[in-house]
């Protein structure tokens, strides 16, 4: 009896310690923000339209990430997912690019092994809206773009058309998603190929039918033509994009998002690392963008703003925060990642469109590695020490269970 009720306080702690981590993960992948509220005075005015949580660079790993790094943060992201549709229920989920770390330099099987998993992940979307754009990492920068790479995505997203683009209305708000990689590409065939799709969009977004504001995105793809009536500049387009539009670097950016690193992050331009008491003392440097690899051309940037008129822009790539507005009046923000891999505050956005043509747009930020890591390091120690003391307490046991029977 004495041995059993041992074996039931020993194995019960070291089982609850065993799996601690994964049982908080659920909770502390709890988003950080709600939808704001409208107060009486406006809420008439302001009725809430569509409700959006925007993603970006989930860098999902590919055969060259350790197991255990790449389980732990699908698992992360699984649960960061759940959580935010629990909580938040939008209505629409974009994912703007990088959807993959390694999808350009993977074969057919290892694509369909992350896809496998990115649809894991979005289980509890299941039956929700959510819109995939092509990233450089899916795809290639301009200059390695295949056919054979473009299709394997664009099969893997019915939504998009054979240049990896998709034209939806939701709830009286037209979406323009492009591929900004074929965009970049300047002086080549698929730009041209490029620009036919935007005249196209911006034709069919003049042409206005009320019949078709409402239109779903299924509807949508079935439909031969997509209309959306644009009668001033707050009911023109949500324009997505991977690559942000031009700007030499985040000093245009209304505030500077610093990374929070540690040294295992792949990080660009500089960060705050975590053993740094405060972010005015951390190593950090401009982050100058490139011309057609961080961002799109100034020439294309224009283009795109003169021909679509969009409301908003919503671009990632860059892995840092960032909203501006545009002489046009246009605002871009460029969305965070969601994954640990580059930062250690990953975050997302919520955007929030009413009905009189505004919208909000709050950043939501999730749980830091270092917490999760913190919480891995006490599970070691607290393992480690109910082993030896469970040892310690079996072998004073066998010890006086033998001298017992000697007596």
């Amino acid at each position: 009896m004495q041995k059993s009720v041992f074996r039931l306080s020993y194995l019960l702690p070291l089982l609850i310690s065993a799996f601690a981590p994964w049982i908080l993960l659920y909770f502390l992948a709890n988003p950080s923000c709600m939808w704001p509220i409208s107060n009486d005075e406006i809420s008439k005015t302001h009725d809430v339209n569509l409700r959006a949580m925007v993603v970006g660079d989930l860098h999902i790993g590919g055969p060259t990430t350790v197991w255990f790094d790449r389980m732990r943060r699908d698992a992360f992201m699984k649960a960061s997912f759940k959580r935010a549709f629990e909580k938040l229920r939008p209505d629409m989920l974009l994912i703007l690019g990088d959807l993959s770390d390694w999808g350009r330099k993977s074969s057919k099987e290892e694509w369909n092994s992350v896809i496998l998993r990115f649809k894991d992940m979005m289980i509890y979307f299941k039956g929700s809206q959510y819109h995939v754009i092509p990233g450089n990492h899916d795809i290639g920068d301009y200059y390695q773009i295949t056919d054979t790479l473009l299709q394997q995505f664009t099969d893997s997203f019915p939504s998009l058309d054979e240049m990896g683009n998709s034209f939806f209305v939701l709830r009286n708000i037209s979406f323009v998603s492009l591929n900004a990689m074929a965009l970049a590409c300047d002086h080549c065939s698929m730009h041209n190929s490029m620009k036919v799709a935007v005249e196209g969009y911006k034709i069919a977004l003049q042409q206005a039918e009320p019949d078709d504001m409402y239109m779903s995105i299924e509807e949508n793809q079935s439909a031969d033509r997509h209309r959306h009536s644009i009668q001033d500049s707050s009911a023109g387009p949500v324009l997505l994009t991977h690559l942000p539009l031009y700007r030499e670097d985040e000093s245009v950016c209304g505030s500077l998002d610093i990374p929070i690193c540690a040294p295992w992050h792949e990080v660009e331009g500089g960060c705050i690392h975590l053993l740094e008491l405060s972010k005015n003392s951390g190593h950090y440097k401009r982050q100058n963008y490139r011309k057609n690899i961080d961002m799109l051309s100034l020439n294309t940037t224009n283009y795109l703003l003169s021909a679509l008129k969009p409301r908003l822009v919503l671009s990632a790539h860059a892995h840092r925060f960032c909203s501006r507005l545009l002489d046009t009046g246009t605002r871009e923000v460029t969305v965070s990642t969601f994954t640990w891999r580059n930062r250690d505050d990953p975050s997302f956005l919520l955007v929030q469109f009413y009905k009189d043509g505004s919208y909000d747009i709050q950043q939501c930020f999730l749980v830091r590695e270092s917490v999760v890591v913190l919480l891995h390091l006490f599970q070691g120690i607290l393992l480690f020490v109910l082993l030896v003391f469970g040892g310690h307490r079996c072998w004073k046991l066998r010890k006086s269970n033998k001298l017992h029977l000697k007596s």
